[in-house]
């Protein structure tokens, strides 16, 4: 969620809210044309980050129970490029 909050105070002009529980995450983007949940998840799926996205504007995360500190890190990444090149 730390990396969630950051993305929500670096693009306040594009992401609305940020939600989770557990690994369970999801971050909400302003309802804009040029923010479309489709295209972040499969620009997030070129960098093989599975996301899904809901009612054009959600963006849901939910990695394997597995997921070590790094990966989590690597996913931040990828979604502060993504939503910084929208």
């Amino acid at each position: 969620m730390e990396h969630f909050n950051n993305l929500k105070s670096k693009f306040p002009d594009k992401i609305k809210e940020v939600r989770g529980k557990g690994l369970l995450t999801a971050f909400e983007m302003f309802d804009d044309p040029k923010l479309d949940g489709h295209k972040v998840s499969l620009e997030l799926l070129k960098q093989n980050i599975y996301a899904k996205e809901t009612h054009k504007t959600t963006i849901r995360i939910a990695p394997s129970l597995t997921i070590n500190a790094v990966q989590i890190d690597q996913i931040a990444e990828a979604i502060n490029s993504v939503i910084a090149g929208l």
